[in-house]
């Protein structure tokens, strides 16, 4: 959906009148992929955190598999990022305007927040991985110190005040349009109800009880994905109003209730679409390439003298080719690096298994995380 979004929706020219208004009502869609991301996230990192809450070496495994998976690609981005900032003339796409160390923090977020601008085109979309690291550096302690019986309770209540913090932001200072979007605190609604799903799916009573509503269930999909229409059409109108005020929240919801929906589904014809093997390939490749695609973009136009837009072949052509570059160059970074560390991340092993009963509700392979 980012990648759509990225290179198509977002670049492509203004200037066809009516079908342009048309491609891009209809791909800014993609553009939310980040907050399905960020359900997914909330659902297999707080899902996770469940499973091994007894293990007495959780939080040294945990954050050892984080560092394994989520480190190496990010800093040979930044490095890449900052060599080619010190070797070529600053544009929008590489420049020093965030600081190397907020780069290395994972505050890079809150630099933009406070300075209300997305820095460097090349390394923008980190924003969202710093959200993740704060996300795994606070959540583990938020799983451990609250008992499991209020666990759910704590997420509901963090979900609300994240939403309505982020309405409220906007409301006092909507000249401040990039905090709601990017700060920490204003976008965590999206990892809880991921979380509030892998409660959910760990609890057979509570499976119990919505398989015997499965049908309800699908009645409120249906009638989340009947606003779809209105939210893209309120999107292209006023997007910082549409998604700081019910946007987001909406969104999760959507997402969230589709996740379960799916795995209530899971190995049913309903869900086999889900289970081709190109997006099984781009999904293994989907950190990688979510990090390096801006960077590879920018490149490439960079090189050839140009902005970043989608108006004629010359401009498709290098989309295209930094789309083809980008599948290579992670496909080749997950066989060279990425699976290498993975596995190395996986020797180390939690003190103690999850209960079985509770991975009889999972999607297969979530406990394997």
């Amino acid at each position: 959906m980012v990648l759509v979004w990225h290179f198509i929706g977002e670049v492509f020219t203004p200037n066809l009148g009516i079908t342009s208004r048309i491609v891009y009502g209809a791909l800014i869609l993609g553009r939310t992929g980040v907050d399905l991301f960020f359900v997914l996230s909330g659902f297999l990192i707080i899902g996770i955190l469940i499973d091994r809450r007894q293990s007495p070496n959780l939080l040294q495994v945990f954050y050892i598999r984080r560092i394994a998976r989520i480190i190496p690609p990010y800093i040979l981005l930044i490095a890449l990022f900052w060599t080619i900032t010190s070797f070529a003339r600053p544009g929008v796409y590489f420049n020093s305007s965030i600081p190397l160390a907020y780069y290395l923090t994972f505050t890079q977020n809150w630099w933009m927040s406070i300075n209300n601008d997305w820095g460097p085109g090349a390394s923008s979309v980190t924003w969202s991985v710093s959200i993740e690291e704060q996300f795994y550096m606070f959540f583990p302690f938020v799983v451990l110190l609250t008992p499991p019986r209020l666990l759910g309770r704590a997420l509901i209540s963090l979900a609300m005040a994240s939403a309505a913090a982020r309405a409220g932001f906007h409301y006092i200072y909507p000249a401040l349009g990039f905090a709601p979007y990017v700060n920490t605190f204003l976008r965590i609604d999206a990892l809880c109800i991921g979380g509030l799903v892998a409660l959910a799916v760990r609890d057979p009573a509570t499976m119990l009880y919505l398989r015997k509503r499965r049908t309800k269930i699908l009645r409120i999909v249906f009638c989340l994905l009947a606003i779809l229409p209105l939210f893209l059409c309120a999107l292209n109108t006023s997007a910082e109003h549409t998604m700081y005020y019910w946007g987001h929240s909406y969104l999760a919801l959507l997402y969230g209730m589709l996740l379960l929906l799916i795995i209530m589904n899971k190995g049913s014809s309903q869900t086999s679409i889900l289970r081709l093997p190109v997006l099984k390939f781009f999904g293994s490749i989907s950190y990688s390439a979510y990090l390096f695609h801006p960077m590879i973009i920018g490149t490439f136009f960079m090189m050839d003298g140009r902005t970043e837009t989608l108006s004629s072949l010359r401009d498709a052509a290098l989309l295209a080719g930094a789309f083809g570059s980008t599948v290579v160059f992670c496909w080749l970074l997950l066989r060279l690096v990425e699976g290498r560390l993975i596995r190395f991340g996986h020797r180390f092993r939690y003190g103690e298994q999850p209960d079985a009963t509770i991975l009889e509700s999972l999607p297969s392979g979530a406990g394997r995380s």
